[in-house]
This record gives C-alpha cells, sequence and structure tokens, in this order.
C-alpha cells in the first residue's frame, strides 16, 4: 500500500514538473511574440518598409515600361523608314525617334512623380497634353504601320500603346498614394512625440520651483525727461544717406508653441499658410488636415502657430 502511495506521488510530481516546463517555455515564446509584435508596430519600421516597398513598385513600373516602349520602337521604325532600304540614312534614323519620345515621356514622368511625392501637386494642364502628345504620336505611327498586315500584328499595335499610355497615367497615382500613406505615418510619429513632449512638459512643470515676482521699481515720469525735451535736436550730417526702412519681415509667434512636425510636412503647412495669407486669409485647421492627415487639436494647433506667423 505505501509502495503504491509513492508510486502515486512521483508520477504526480513528474506530471508537475513536466507541465511546469510547458508554462516556461510558453511564456519564452509569448515574451518573443510580443517583441516582434512591438517592432512590426513600430512606426519608424512601417516608414522603411514603405520605403523600400515604393522603390520596388516604381522599379518594375519603370521596367514594364521600358519594355513596352521598346516594342512600340519597331511600328515606330517601319513606319518612318517606309520603302527605305537598309543602306539608306533615314532606316538607320528611323531607330532614334521612339526611343526620343519615350525619353521626353519619361523624363516628364519622373519629375512629376518627384513632385507628388514632395506633396505639390501638378495643375498646369499642359503637363498632362504633353504626355498624351507623346503617346498618341507613338500610336498612330504604330496603327499606321501595321496596316495591311495579319489581324494580331495591327491588334498588338494598338494594345502595346495604349498599355503604355496606361501606364504612364497609374505611375504618379502610385506615386501619390505612397506619399500620402508616408506622410500620415509620419503624422502618427509627430503626433505621438508632442504627445511625449507635453508630458514631459508637465512633468517639469510640477516639479519646477516657485517663481518670486521681482521687485517693481518707481513709475517713471515726464519730469525725469525734462532735461530732454529742452535740449535741441542735433543736426543731421548731410554726409550720411537716410536709412531706408525695412520691411518688417514674418516670424514666429513668441507666445505660441511651434508644432512638432517633420521638416518636410512642416515646410509644406509653412507654405500654403505664405499661400492663404497672400490670398487674403490665415490658414485653418481644416486647411491643415487637408495637407496631412493630423489629429483635430494637433491641427488646431497649427493653424494658429501657422496664422499667427503669416498674417493675413
Amino acid at each position: 500500500m505505501a509502495a503504491t502511495k509513492q508510486s502515486i506521488k512521483k508520477t504526480t510530481g513528474d506530471e508537475d514538473e513536466e507541465e511546469a516546463k510547458k508554462v516556461q517555455k510558453l511564456r519564452k515564446r509569448l515574451g518573443v511574440a510580443r517583441q516582434v509584435h512591438a517592432i512590426a508596430d513600430d512606426p519608424y519600421l512601417k516608414v522603411v518598409e514603405l520605403d523600400a516597398l515604393r522603390s520596388s513598385i516604381t522599379g518594375a513600373l519603370w521596367f514594364f515600361l521600358s519594355v513596352g516602349l521598346a516594342y512600340t520602337t519597331v511600328g515606330v521604325q517601319r513606319f518612318i523608314a517606309h520603302g527605305a532600304s537598309i543602306t539608306d540614312p533615314m532606316w538607320w534614323g528611323a531607330w532614334a525617334v521612339e526611343p526620343a519620345l519615350a525619353g521626353m515621356l519619361i523624363t516628364v514622368l519622373r519629375w512629376e512623380a518627384a513632385m507628388l511625392i514632395r506633396g505639390i501637386r501638378i495643375e498646369s494642364r499642359w503637363v498632362s497634353i504633353t504626355k498624351w502628345a507623346l503617346l498618341l504620336s507613338t500610336l498612330v505611327m504604330n496603327v499606321l504601320s501595321s496596316i495591311g498586315g495579319a489581324v494580331v500584328e495591327v491588334v498588338l499595335h494598338v494594345i502595346f500603346p495604349a498599355l503604355v499610355f496606361c501606364l504612364a497615367e497609374v505611375m504618379p497615382v502610385v506615386q501619390d498614394r505612397f506619399g500620402r500613406a508616408r506622410a500620415k505615418i509620419l503624422a502618427e510619429i509627430a503626433a505621438h512625440l508632442a504627445a511625449e513632449e507635453a508630458e514631459r512638459e508637465a512633468d517639469q512643470a510640477k516639479d519646477a520651483p516657485a517663481v518670486t515676482a521681482p521687485a517693481v521699481s518707481s513709475p517713471v515720469t515726464v519730469a525725469d525727461f525734462a532735461e530732454d525735451f529742452d535740449r535741441a535736436p542735433a543736426a543731421v550730417s548731410p554726409a550720411l544717406p537716410p536709412v531706408a526702412p525695412r520691411s518688417p519681415e514674418p516670424t514666429p509667434p513668441v507666445n505660441l508653441p511651434r508644432p512638432k512636425l517633420p521638416t518636410a510636412v512642416a515646410h509644406t503647412v509653412e507654405s500654403r499658410a505664405a499661400e492663404l495669407a497672400a490670398a487674403g486669409r490665415a490658414i485653418t485647421a481644416a486647411d491643415v488636415q487637408a495637407l496631412i492627415a493630423l489629429p483635430a487639436a494637433m491641427a488646431e494647433q497649427a493653424a494658429k502657430y501657422y496664422a499667427a506667423a503669416h498674417p493675413a
């Protein structure tokens, strides 16, 4: 009977020890999972991952755009060098026409993408006209060069320029959306830093000693300047030219705290405030939120600061 009890106790002890090991393993895995989750949710890591994804997608778009333009080069060369022999200089020069058109298009697209990434919208219709003219010229020459051939050839020479045109219109949209997503993450970082700064200032205000008021001096009266009133003004030297008054430059308000925004975001908001001030009105919280996704309180603070710095 005693041996049976000892066997039961030993079995129970082994089970408890095994269960304790399982709990330790699970706790270790839980700790690792929490660390990984905290790192994965870090906003700075999100910005890095977003930039890497933007570079990858942009590179793929440029590659496929170049492949499409390479195919359309054959149709343009056939259209221009129609009937010319390989010994004719026109036959060789026709190969340079489509690369020239493609180079113009790629240059415009790169500039447009760079502006959109920085939050500057392209509102000139001449940019769209230029892209349409370059792509339509490629489409027309490809279609005319394939007339009289097989149906498959005609379809390909229509589809490829059309797809190149669609890709050229999609690329700026992709860059714009990436720019908005990046600005949103940076705004979240700025809001978090502002909250930490406000909490730190509140703690410092609690720990700071009470400030005693300075001694008040006796008031100054008119009698103190009696001698200056009776004195004649000094003559102005004719050799000195008159000093032209300088126009005051807009300075940041002293009584308002500067918003905790990234440099690029702050520059965008300040530029918008200057534009609205020149138009005759001050920037508002709605204008700030139209530029970047900020909390209402932070947008109101930024609007008050830049409205005071750039009065209408």
